[in-house]
């Protein structure tokens, strides 16, 4: 099955940092989601990226932040042959916090795609916070692994998230909304792997608050807060990435994705990837030949 979460090993690899060459590395990238929050600063060349179902386009001098659990995907523009760009990826509780703090910069990751908060930065913004030396220093230090090299990554890359925070803050007061119930936190986090992993069964409201050993309303009610969607939505999104995933990188027809992806109504699956997508999936198989 196509599987849409990325494991990383957090105490194995708490950072990845690298260049990523599209002439080495072939684009697109498949919809996928970690827990990790990833930092994208192009160098050259222009990408359409999926956040959640919304389409950006990332140009030079752009940063592009994917928040943990952000479903996300990239490719090239059309008409662009190729692209360059630095890639961070960590794990934000290795953010490091203080009483002096007004935020937790970990919870504020996590809360960034539930409330809507812009992850595309223009050249402009970007050199308005001067995130350009951080990402620099940040590819360097992870390179030559020097002593506190990992003390020198950590504090840059608490600066760009609180340089983001700021400019957010600034756009809106995003952060003055109560979410979900803390207590739910990790039981969410397990549910949204199980429909990850078994999208293409049946799986119901019901049984899943039961597995969280909560009612179905508490249940609705905190999936709501903390995605910003109905469960079921979660569910029906969930699928049609997958989908779309089986029609751009396989030769299955359309009935056949449907049925893996856990519809046994065809029209319905079409009906379905149209009303998220825009387009039907042959629409979008064609876009891609």
């Amino acid at each position: 099955m196509n599987n849409l979460y990325e494991y990383i090993d957090p105490i194995v690899s708490p950072y990845e940092v690298f260049l990523f060459d599209s002439n080495t590395s072939p684009l697109p990238i498949p919809a996928h989601w970690h827990y990790y929050a990833e930092l994208l600063y192009i160098h050259q060349g222009t990408i359409t990226v999926s956040m959640d179902n919304t389409l950006v386009t990332g140009t030079r001098g752009c940063v592009i932040l994917f928040p943990p659990r952000c479903m996300h995907s990239i490719a090239l523009e059309k008409d662009i042959f190729s692209s360059q760009y630095d890639v961070i990826k960590f794990d934000p509780d290795l953010l490091p916090s203080c009483k002096m703090d007004v935020l937790d910069l970990r919870a504020v990751l996590h809360s960034v795609h539930v409330l809507h908060c812009p992850c595309l930065f223009s050249p402009e913004q970007v050199q308005e916070m001067n995130l350009e030396p951080l990402f620099s220093e940040i590819l360097l230090e992870y390179q030559r692994r020097d002593f506190v090299s990992s003390m020198i990554l950590t504090a840059d890359l608490r600066k760009i998230v609180s340089k983001l925070v700021r400019f957010w803050q600034k756009d809106k007061n995003y952060f003055s909304v109560s979410g979900v119930h803390p207590s739910y936190e990790v039981s969410f986090d397990r549910i949204c792997e199980y429909i990850d992993t078994h999208y293409f069964d049946e799986l119901t409201v019901e049984s899943l608050a039961a597995m969280c050993g909560l009612s179905h309303s508490t249940f609705s009610l905190n999936f709501y807060r903390r995605y910003q969607m109905t469960c079921k939505e979660y569910i029906t999104t969930t699928r049609i990435n997958a989908a779309e995933n089986m029609l751009l990188f396989s030769n299955h027809d359309v009935s056949f994705i449907a049925h893996e992806v856990g519809y046994t109504d065809c029209s319905y699956f079409i009906r379905c990837y149209k009303k998220i997508k825009g387009i039907t999936p042959k629409q979008a198989r064609k876009l891609r030949t």
